[in-house]
């Protein structure tokens, strides 16, 4: 194909030329011909493009792709220069009294008050210190307020059924929320509730063992300081702004149905709602149901941060997390926008959530979006009345601008993109000639693509799974660069020499380097185009189709320009290629980008995944993002030259093959590797209450693919010996939830034969009186536990639970040997030295012969989250034996296994 020699030149020629002097030219008469020397001024044009299709041209020399390799790292570097930048902090002295502006060196100090310097775990005694702190804070911003503000603190209690991972009964007592009403032109009524108002919602509380910096500490700060500076405003606002500072997400979602419970709700006509699955970079919206919110946040916020893919990681649970807006459109009917912080997700739950490691900057952009966007929010006249959820597409532009329309209107523009790219095509065959030979050379090169596209995915995906079992798993999680040598290059390389051997092997056609060039780019995008068009009809998919339409229409239109270029310039090889290379950056540095971002929360994610090859989520998901990128660059490789090509490619191989198979460590200061272990004793009782069997010890969950592994090693290595067992098929198959402290099957654990946790105060208990008429019988039960506590009801055979107390509908969380499974989980949220024991009543449907025998096993699992003070010694040393890496999160817990 790349052949210099004179006769395939001159067939070459003459085939272009005939074509086209029979398809551009009108008919010229003898006389015309031979008047060659007075050509017209479009004659000369012609034959100078006809001369340039055919010439053969000098490849660009081997040794280039490293070049090009080099330029797209870089490139890549400089994208996440501008993810990562922030803007000049605002101190205290660049800000007079009455000026609205945010500054991070005020909001720093609410974040230490609001922080402390313990986990605010909900239901602890530190927890209410910090919940009087917070109540004092707004108490102090009021009385500076020019502006008025009402506050309150609520103390609700309530359940309701929570339809998550594993469904069940979601309880909470005496919770407390932290509540500040910015007073708007909506104002207050005589009855307690609330004009037109815009709720903006964080956490106070924190898990355990976890200081809570960014989750979500940096967003309460954030609205502590946008409220101050908002309350010295001159005027009011059109709309109330309600700060919710709820105290008890983590438990999970309690606090925010909690606050559907307060008069306040009822004017709630929007939310904007903060928090956080990492640490650092810009906050990302990543959920919207209010497409008005959408279209604010697009107009006043400068440097944009959202893409609506989150919506689909969300909904397919591929993020293994939740926030409170579940329960602000599910519960509530209310809708809007979900913001939080998504980078330095190893962080995430662990105690590196801590405020020293928040970068600079990055709490002022937070505060810049969040006070610019809640003070147009709340002065908009289109807000005052709540409309129904409506899906929208939404993305940005490397933060430089924001691009949001509706779900029909995005139908259209992806099929009109896919369209456009067809004719793009269109015009390359103009430009070779509308012959059938172009035709199938196209469809050869169509198909080139595809096979070099499928060579690579195949070559990666036999080294991921040779990684897999050869290297270890998860070295990402402490190198996300690692995934470039890892996933990336194999791919790129594989395909690069698939696709130079299929041109060399395949179809000849008479096009010179350049031609060949754009006929691969024509056929990728015809490619794309096609399969745009045909997703186009599936609706599941309109929020992910712009990862390719979006790229589709800036391939498009760089296409136009290169092809017109090369239609009338003569370019060399490298010129040539520095014009596409070019042309290509406004691309791919968007798919770069989007690689960025979704690398920053599904590589951290796979370090909580209890699956055994994770690696496989992760090579699998940037293969994808490595097909989308190779589809911007498509074609550039056959302007190089084949001559000496072994040279770049054995040295970027063997650059691969050194991080492939190099040992690493997969886990460091900041990448811990997550352990919850629950420090525990079981006691199953018969129907007489006699205890018949017991065991305590040390339950550890698989957290990552190396959990279980790493904790024998490590207490072998500190001279402790301890009866272990990982086979737990036995239990699993008598009780519910394998008799584990826990409302989910797990069979991947490890448990330590030890000695029990210290005794519970008070000590766990739960009793039941029975009562019984006609083909009812209803048990009145009293449960007495600590501050965090589970139930699960295990009807017997031919007895149905048709009744309960509780407030939440009656529904089942699962099932085991044909039986019905109800879950309940309970918390006390708010500190109180004397905890008060739950009673509540189960109603079953049972015949006259049964109302004498058992009726249901009720599992009583009595937690205590958070009390390093209660900790064993032994179990202190078991702790103490662990490499520092090691992130523990200890549960004291007691399961009890009643037959009522």
């Amino acid at each position: 194909m790349y052949s210099d020699q004179f006769d395939i030149d001159t067939l070459n020629r003459r085939r272009i030329t005939e074509s086209m002097t029979h398809r551009d030219l009108p008919e010229l008469s003898p006389l015309d011909i031979d008047e060659e020397r007075n050509e017209k001024p479009w004659q000369k044009i012609l034959n100078q493009i006809i001369k340039n299709r055919s010439q053969s041209m000098k490849s660009v020399p081997s040794v280039a792709i490293l070049l090009v390799v080099g330029f797209y790292l870089i490139l890549g570097y400089l994208t996440q220069l501008i993810e990562d930048d922030m803007p000049r902090v605002i101190t205290k002295k660049d800000v007079q009294d009455n000026d609205i502006i945010f500054s991070e060196e005020s909001a720093k100090v609410y974040l230490d008050q609001v922080l402390g310097d313990q986990p605010r775990v909900a239901g602890m005694e530190y927890h209410y210190e910090k919940t009087k702190d917070l109540k004092l804070l707004l108490d102090t911003i009021v009385q500076q307020a020019t502006i008025p503000i009402k506050t309150d603190w609520q103390f609700v209690s309530g359940d309701y059924f929570l339809e998550f991972k594993i469904p069940h009964v979601n309880l909470y007592r005496n919770l407390s929320n932290i509540i500040a009403v910015l007073e708007g032109e909506s104002g207050f009524y005589k009855n307690g509730t609330i004009g037109t108002s815009l709720l903006v919602n964080c956490h106070y509380d924190s898990v355990p063992f976890a200081i809570g910096a960014s989750d979500n500490g940096v967003f309460c700060a954030v609205m502590l300081e946008s409220l101050s500076k908002l309350s010295k405003r001159k005027h009011k606002l059109k709309h109330n702004i309600i700060f919710l500072f709820n105290g008890a997400e983590e438990n999970p979602l309690q606090g925010s149905h909690g606050f559907l419970k307060h008069p306040w709700v009822q004017g709630v006509t929007n939310v904007v709602n903060l928090d956080a699955a990492g640490m650092n970079g810009k906050p990302a919206v990543f959920q919207v149901s209010d497409p008005r919110l959408i279209s604010v946040y697009q107009s006043v916020v400068p440097k944009p941060n959202a893409q609506c893919f989150g919506e689909f990681l969300f909904k397919t649970g591929l993020i293994p997390s939740d926030t409170d807006f579940r329960i602000w459109r599910d519960f509530g009917d209310i809708h809007g926008l979900d913001i939080a912080f998504v980078k330095w997700g190893n962080v995430y739950h662990t105690r590196n959530d801590r405020p020293e490691l928040i970068l600079d900057g990055v709490i002022q952009n937070s505060g810049n979006m969040l006070l610019n966007l809640v003070k147009e929010l709340a002065d908009i006249e289109d807000l005052e009345n709540k409309i129904s959820p409506t899906q929208v597409v939404y993305f940005d532009y490397l933060n430089l601008f924001l691009l949001t329309y509706s779900i029909s209107v995005a139908q259209i523009v992806d099929i009109l993109i896919g369209l456009c790219a067809i004719i793009t095509v269109l015009y390359y065959l103009w430009i070779v000639g509308y012959r059938l030979s172009s035709v199938l050379d196209l469809l050869s090169s169509l198909l080139g693509r595809v096979v070099s596209a499928a060579s690579g995915l195949l070559a990666t995906v036999l080294l991921v799974l040779i990684m897999a079992i050869t290297t270890k798993q998860l070295r990402y999680l402490s190198k996300p660069w690692l995934v470039v040598p890892l996933y990336w290059m194999p791919f790129f390389i594989v395909s690069f020499l698939a696709s130079i051997n299929y041109e060399a092997t395949s179809r000849k056609c008479a096009l010179n380097r350049s031609l060949h060039t754009l006929q691969a780019m024509a056929s990728t995008r015809l490619l794309l185009g096609v399969l745009l068009i045909i997703l186009s009809i599936f609706p599941s998919l309109t929020s992910l189709r712009y990862v390719i339409s979006v790229p589709l229409f800036v391939m498009s239109v760089g296409a136009m320009v290169s092809m017109t270029v090369v239609k009338y310039c003569r370019l060399k090889a490298w010129q040539h290629l520095i014009m596409e290379i070019i042309l290509s950056v406004p691309c791919t540095m968007f798919i770069i980008s989007l690689s960025l971002r979704l690398d920053a929360i599904m590589l951290p994610t796979a370090g909580r995944l209890p699956t055994k090859y994770p690696d496989y989520i992760v090579g699998g998901l940037n293969l994808i993002l490595a097909v989308l990128f190779s589809t911007a660059v498509s074609g550039i490789e056959l302007l190089l030259s084949r001559r000496r090509l072994w040279l770049p490619i054995v040295l970027l191989s063997s650059v691969c093959v050194v991080f492939m198979f190099t040992p690493t460590s997969v886990y460091d200061d900041l990448a811990t590797q997550r352990h919850y272990w629950f420090h525990t004793e079981t006691i199953t009782y018969d129907k007489n209450g006699s205890a018949i069997n017991y065991k305590s010890g040390i339950l550890i969950t698989k957290q990552d693919a190396y959990t279980l592994t790493t904790v024998l090693p490590a207490l072998q290595h500190a001279g402790i010996s301890v009866h272990n067992v990982t086979d737990i098929a036995s239990d699993c198959e008598r009780y519910v939830y394998c008799n584990m402290p826990l409302y989910r099957p797990r069979r991947d654990v490890l448990f330590l034969y030890t000695d029990p946790p210290a005794t519970f105060e008070p000590e766990p208990s739960l009793t039941a009186t029975r009562s019984c008429s006609d083909n009812t019988c209803t048990l009145s039960c009293v449960m007495t536990g600590p501050q965090h506590n589970t139930l699960t009801f295990f009807p017997l055979y031919g007895v149905n639970l048709t009744r309960w107390s509780f407030s939440s509908p009656l529904e089942v969380t699962d099932q085991f040997q044909n039986r019905n499974i109800y879950v309940i989980t309970e918390a006390t949220c708010t500190y109180s030295k004397i905890l008060a024991p739950m009673e509540f009543t189960l109603t079953f449907n049972v015949t006259k012969q049964q109302q004498t025998e058992p009726l249901v096993e009720i599992s009583h699992h009595a937690h205590k989250i958070h009390h390093p003070e209660e900790f064993t010694e032994e179990y202190k040393k078991f702790i103490n034996a662990m490499p520092k890496y090691f992130n523990i999160a200890s549960t004291l817990s007691v399961r009890s296994n009643y037959m009522f």
